[in-house]
């Protein structure tokens, strides 16, 4: 069918080529309509030969832009999607930063309290050692001062003893041990 139509345009050319120089017609009518006539078969070929190509062309073409738009849908499904699982997550996020806030700071105050105990249990070991240290040293001082007060009343009473005592006392002091020593030698 497209060599008929395409001897059909042949001869329509060919039949205007010759009507222009035998004059204003041809075949009884006017170049003008054998002209447009060319014109029109022309088109007809062009068309019929381009046409199927052209719906290949334009069914495929039409075939990748559903296919792009699909695809384009479906990323935009997984972005809308994947946007609602991150608004999620970052809902979660803040919930679990507020909780652990929370924790850190009950934490804290746990930690702070179990220092304030610590520090006070610290404090009353240390008063109660300074207080045994301090009856340890007193006690000390009282034996020092016993000592001295001893040494010191000893010396008092030597010097009492060799100002007050006579010859005649310290001869009857010596009498009298020696009997007391004879009579214990006897028992």
């Amino acid at each position: 069918m497209s060599r008929a139509l395409f001897v059909l345009a042949l001869l329509v050319a060919a039949a205007a080529e010759a009507s222009e120089g035998a004059g204003a017609t041809w075949l009884g009518l006017p170049v003008l309509f054998w002209k447009l006539a060319n014109l029109v078969a022309f088109l007809l070929l062009l068309g019929y030969l381009l046409a199927r190509p052209a719906s290949r062309f334009f069914h495929t073409r039409r075939e990748e832009i559903a296919r792009e738009l699909a695809e384009a849908e479906k990323l935009r499904a997984e972005a809308a999607s994947m946007q609602q699982a991150m608004t999620e997550r970052m809902a979660q996020l803040a919930t679990e930063m507020e909780a652990l806030a929370a924790r850190v700071r009950r934490e804290g105050e746990l930690e702070r309290e179990r220092l304030v105990a610590e520090g006070e249990k610290e404090a009353a070991r240390f008063l109660r050692q300074v207080e045994e240290e301090a009856q340890r040293r007193l006690g000390e001082a009282r034996e020092q001062l016993a000592r001295q007060a001893a040494q010191a009343a000893a010396a008092a009473a030597w010097d009492l003893l060799q100002r007050e005592i006579t010859p005649e006392d310290r001869q009857r002091i010596f009498q009298a041990t020696l009997a007391r020593l004879a009579e214990g030698g006897k028992a």
